[in-house]
């Protein structure tokens, strides 16, 4: 029959003194490392279990809205149908317009995102070469530049924005008004759909990384309470610390390889 193992025995051994003698006076030494190791261990798998709860509540936040989303739509797609000769003049120049709109925002902001960047550059640029006057001119000319094309583009934005807005505005007693109306409140509700997805994707994506790292900090903490335990078991067999339960142990563990 093969020898027991010598490591496997200790750490049984230290298990089970952590449930012996935590309450007994002049307890091991190496005891208060492990409640310390199991406070962490607690404290780690809290906030994991808080992150999940994060997690599971932007899950479902985002699922509510799907629901009231398609619930909404089927209201607003019979009130078109119901006027569908007042929608179908305004219809194909709508939804073009509104592409043109959501492309060019779009743009906007990637452009944005790189002037950001830009004006970082050169504030580094001023900082490193100030003695270089006509390259941190330049830099700057090209920065105003930029700026302006972006307040152009967003002026741009704004006329088809209104223009939007215009032509699906019924006039004062338009027949068909609530068809309309109810077109641009489906047009309005795609523009939401693309929104709320874009921010629950990057939220999750934010969290998937945060639960990563926070499951790494708990295997972690786990791996410290492991050893925290070992070597109360090796405290505990070398002192042989007189109960019961342990002794068996200690003859265990003489006979170990």
């Amino acid at each position: 029959m093969a020898k027991e193992s010598y490591n496997d025995l200790i750490f049984e051994l230290g298990d089970l003194a952590r449930e012996r003698l935590a309450e007994k006076p002049n307890c091991p030494r190496s005891m208060d490392r492990v409640f310390k190791a199991e406070d962490v261990v607690l404290a780690q798998r809290d906030e994991l279990k808080a992150l999940e709860e994060e997690l599971n509540a932007e899950d479902a936040s985002y699922q509510d809205f799907l629901d009231a989303q398609e619930a909404e739509r089927g209201e607003q797609k019979e009130i078109v149908k119901k006027w569908r000769a007042a929608v179908a003049g305004i219809e194909v120049r709508s939804r073009d317009l509104r592409k043109k709109i959501s492309s060019a925002k779009a743009t906007l902001r990637y452009e944005r995102v790189n002037q950001k960047r830009a004006e970082e550059r050169h504030k580094d640029l001023e900082l490193r070469e100030s003695h270089e006057v006509q390259k941190v001119n330049m830099s700057r000319e090209l920065i105003k530049k930029t700026r302006l094309q972006l307040m152009r583009k967003q002026r741009n934005i704004e006329d088809m924005e209104l223009e939007f807005e215009t032509l699906l505005t019924p006039r004062p007693g338009q027949p068909g008004a609530q068809g309309i109306l109810a077109h641009k409140r489906l047009l309005e509700m795609e523009d939401e759909a693309e929104t709320r997805k874009a921010e629950h994707d990057e939220r999750m994506e934010a969290f998937d990384k945060q639960v990563a790292a926070k499951e790494e900090e708990v295997q972690a903490a786990e791996d410290y309470l492991d050893q925290a335990v070992f070597l109360l078991g090796e405290e505990v067999y070398g002192a042989r610390i007189n109960d019961p339960m342990l002794a068996p142990l200690y003859l265990r563990l003489d006979k170990a390889s």
